[in-house]
């Protein structure tokens, strides 16, 4: 599967992403930067819906050829064994990139192959890569 891309440019702008999470489940969502042989923690949420407030990801002169990792794991205990199956298939995570070339798609939307469910169904695990390239 081929990252998606979020074109930058090299005006000194701070590049910032927000995540959201729409789901019955309990999410935790993660972010990390890899640069230049590096991974960098760039956030975590912590409450219980993955989402990521506004974060920086760092000034666009310094992330061309950066890759944005976001990873975000869902439980499902809480909901009826039932509904899992829906909530697999209705899964939906949206990715706001702000700070970049004008006019690029937003949201970036999870797509079906990013996600993934364990063997019983109780746990959904969401990747999504986004390159950021001077465009």
């Amino acid at each position: 599967m081929e990252n998606e891309v979020y074109l930058i440019e090299k005006r000194e702008n701070e590049i910032f992403i927000t995540v959201t999470v729409s789901t019955h489940g309990i999410a935790t969502t993660e972010i990390k930067l890899f640069q230049d042989g590096s991974i960098i923690n760039k956030g975590f949420s912590n409450n219980g819906a993955g989402l990521i407030s506004k974060t920086s990801l760092g000034i666009d002169s310094k992330l061309n050829g950066a890759t944005v990792k976001i990873e975000t794991d869902i439980v499902l205990t809480k909901v009826p064994k039932s509904a899992w199956e829906n909530c697999f298939k209705n899964l939906e995570i949206h990715y706001y990139l702000e700070g970049g070339k004008a006019n690029q798609k937003q949201p970036i939307e999870l797509l079906v192959s990013e996600k993934k469910k364990s063997s019983s169904g109780e746990t959904i695990v969401a990747v999504k890569r986004i390159d950021l390239l001077l465009g």
